[in-house]
């Protein structure tokens, strides 16, 4: 009768928040109560069975009621028995109330497992009263999971093994309520009751709620994994080091850019595994004033530097640093990106504006030196003629005619640097050019320079100005041949190559796709590398002064930049060198370079309209026009030529000048063939500033230019080919039958019969 009481003390000893002193004290009335029992039944042999039933009450813990008697140590005693019995009644009260109150669950069940008390918390988690049978008794609940799949058996359930008499501790398990409710994760205590005599009365199962802890957990282990997963698959190298410098984490993209395995790097320093050794030092003193600036409430760091592949080779990177507190360290994280391939790229960019900013200065000076030229070469030829009688003055002119082809040569040089010269480009085959090259170098650079060549079968055709570049192909085998006083080789190859947008910005060209490139490689003596970053700079010249005037790879750098295509040059000392030329497919066939028509000056009697906006040089081109026969028709401007063409004046062929205040050359010519499509035109320029562009004209045919400074000769052949050309109404060429008499005339030519 007694077990109730008895299994509610022992309970609480497992509750936290029900102290030990409230046991005791509990118990001490209940043991007074059985004290005061046993007084009762000793001391009154002739009780009336009135008392016998009191007695036996209070000890189970009931109200007790005597009634009045006249017996006053019968009342005595009756009042003393109703005072402990309401005592006895508040404080299991109490404690019913402590235990209802508490948050986890608490099930206390008899030998037989019925429960017998069983708080708020355990009627909420299992929706059972007491009374339930826990061994036998149809749960509402789904059942206990010790992993959340598989059902536990109920002799395994944390109180059936108390019940068996064990000790459960700290059991972890999963209860699934009826749903919609949430599966709860629970960890479990329990313990058998015992009486004085060791005899098994019931069992008592402290549960407690870890749910939320559990969830906290599965969250910041699957955020973890997300950290991991967005590591691997980052684009940027992901390296994880302490505040020495010790490597604790290296993603795989971190394998790739550096060559070095996660096992071969983890624990070892970085800046010993990846930075060069000069670089080091700075390197160590980065990272502790990064962490003095995070340690005062910095947000991270981002620098460039230079880092050493395995392999040996550099490459730049630039690094985004953060540090984590933990403990008395630090734990830094770097995101590190290949920038290689950017900072080329700005190289070239830097380069670009450069020049640029050159071509503009010497495109300016080019266009007035050129027009002053074009005046000089073109009247020295008279004088040349009129004194050719006296050699004193002949002399002088042919040295007045030598300076101004040298001042010509100045100024071509430097419109290519500028890209700024005006092309004609074509569909070139390269490996005959390039054997033309060859042959001329041969009788030119002596018997101690050996040139080889090694042209691709298969070599694609090249959309290029095919006397620009023989003249570039010249001028680096002249610097191959000063970098060999004493002899060496000179190559000559060709090869086709695809290149992708990553090779095509590497290498410089215009756009990626199909290019030709030519090799130019010697054996001498090399490039040192402060001198390499400045070799197409103009002016640069590493050979003495009056040795050079430092514009020749200037030259050929704007020449194949200005043709879409890239040049690279590789070199060490001591090693020799080697220059590659890319340049654009072309997409047909090639056509055979134009020759010089060898035939006398001839001129005409049709009607030419010049327009000229230099008033010295539209005095000389009229009077060369005139004294070869032809109609002159003379405008300062487009306007003025525009009003000529409104008064219905005749003429034959437009000869206009490029650059020209408001409408250019080439918007006139455009105006005028709108209206008359098989109107012929001839362009002049020294500098035509874009306006020109490099592309095909009429018919497949290339834009006829003539070149400042021209002489007397050129002016008159350019004249008779445009005027002689056939064109239709619609201005494209008349075919003409083709004659073999003219290629015979040059074969005699070359080879003369021999005289017998």
């Amino acid at each position: 009768m007694l077990f109730p009481v008895a299994a509610l003390l022992l309970a609480l000893g497992f509750i936290h928040g029900v102290t030990w002193p409230g046991v005791l004290l509990a118990g001490g009335a209940v043991a007074v109560v059985l004290m005061t029992a046993e007084v009762i039944a000793r001391s009154l042999s002739r009780t009336p069975a009135q008392l016998v039933r009191a007695a036996e009450a209070l000890s189970r813990g009931q109200q007790v009621s005597l009634g009045s008697s006249d017996d006053g140590e019968t009342a005595q005693l009756a009042a003393t028995l109703a005072e402990l019995s309401a005592q006895l009644g508040s404080r299991q009260h109490l404690l019913e109330k402590t235990v209802e109150s508490i948050r986890d669950p608490v099930v206390v069940a008899d030998e037989h497992g019925m429960i017998v008390i069983v708080n708020a918390a355990a009627r909420r988690l299992y929706s059972v009263e007491p009374g339930f049978d826990t061994l036998t008794g149809v749960r509402t609940f789904q059942n206990y999971y010790a992993d959340g799949t598989t059902v536990m058996p109920i002799p395994d359930t944390p109180m059936a093994r108390a019940l068996r008499g064990d000790d459960v501790d700290d059991f972890e398990l999963i209860v699934k309520p009826q749903p919609p409710q949430p599966a709860v994760f629970l960890v479990v205590n329990a313990r058998p009751l015992r009486d004085d005599t060791g005899n098994l009365r019931g069992a008592v199962a402290v549960l407690h709620d870890v749910t939320a802890q559990r969830r906290a957990h599965q969250a910041l282990v699957e955020s973890e994994q997300m950290a991991q997963a967005i590591v691997r698959t980052a684009l940027d190298a992901f390296v994880q080091t302490d505040q020495d410098g010790v490597i604790l984490d290296w993603s795989p993209q971190a394998e790739v850019l550096t060559g070095w395995t996660r096992s071969e790097a983890v624990g070892y320093r970085v800046v010993e595994l990846v930075f060069p050794e000069e670089l080091r030092l700075a390197h160590r003193q980065r990272i502790t004033r990064f962490l003095q600036e995070t340690a005062a409430g910095g947000m991270g760091m981002r620098y460039e530097t230079a880092c050493l592949h395995r392999d040996g080779h550099r490459f730049y990177v630039e690094v985004s640093l953060n540090a984590l507190r933990r403990g008395d360290g630090w734990i830094i994280n770097s995101f590190v990106r290949d920038v290689s391939q950017r900072r080329i790229a700005e190289e070239q960019l830097i380069q670009a504006q450069k020049s640029e900013s050159l071509g503009r200065l010497t495109g300016g000076i080019a266009h007035d030196f050129n027009n002053m030229l074009t005046v000089i070469t073109g009247t020295i030829e008279i004088l040349a003629d009129g004194v050719k009688d006296n050699p004193q003055l002949a002399a002088i002119a042919k040295l007045i005619s030598d300076a101004a082809d040298r001042g010509a040569q100045l100024t071509s040089s430097l419109l290519a640097f500028a890209r700024k010269q005006p092309l004609q480009p074509g569909e070139t085959d390269v490996n005959d050019l390039v054997g033309e090259v060859a042959r001329l170098l041969s009788q030119t650079l002596g018997s101690q320079t050996e040139i080889r060549t090694e042209l691709s079968r298969n070599a694609w055709l090249a959309f290029v100005d095919r006397s620009q570049l023989g003249a570039a192909l010249v001028n680096l085998a002249i610097n191959a041949r000063d970098a060999m006083p004493d002899g060496g080789t000179l190559s000559f190859a060709t090869r086709n190559i695809q290149l992708g947008i990553p090779d095509a910005v590497a290498c410089g060209v215009e756009r990626a796709g199909d290019h030709l490139v030519i090799e130019v490689t010697d054996t001498g003596t090399g490039i040192s590398p402060t001198h390499l970053e400045k070799i197409f700079d103009p002016f640069f010249s590493t050979k003495e002064v009056g040795q050079g005037a430092g514009l020749g790879l200037s030259m050929v750098f704007g020449f194949v930049k200005q043709s879409g295509g890239g040049i690279e040059v590789k070199s060490e000392q001591g090693r020799g060198t080697i220059f590659r030329i890319y340049l654009p497919k072309a997409d047909g066939t090639a056509q055979r370079a134009a020759e010089e028509d060898d035939l006398p000056v001839r001129g005409g009697d049709e009607t030419i309209l010049c327009v000229e906006d230099d008033p010295t040089i539209r005095d000389y081109v009229t009077g060369q026009l005139e004294s070869l026969g032809y109609n002159v028709l003379v405008a300062a401007n487009a306007d003025a030529a525009l009003e000529i063409v409104k008064r219905g004046t005749a003429f034959d062929l437009l000869f206009t000048d490029i650059v020209m205040p408001g409408m250019n050359g080439r918007q006139l010519a455009e105006t005028l063939m709108a209206g008359r499509p098989a109107l012929r035109v001839l362009f002049t320029s020294g500098y035509s500033d874009g306006v020109l562009p490099a592309q095909q004209g009429r018919g497949g045919h290339g834009i006829p230019l003539l070149t400042k400074p021209y002489r007397r000769g050129e002016l008159a052949r350019m004249l008779r080919r445009c005027l002689d050309l056939q064109v239709d109404f619609q201005g494209d060429p008349v075919p003409q039958p083709y004659s073999v008499q003219p290629d015979l005339e040059r074969f005699l030519r070359e080879n003369p019969p021999a005289k017998t």
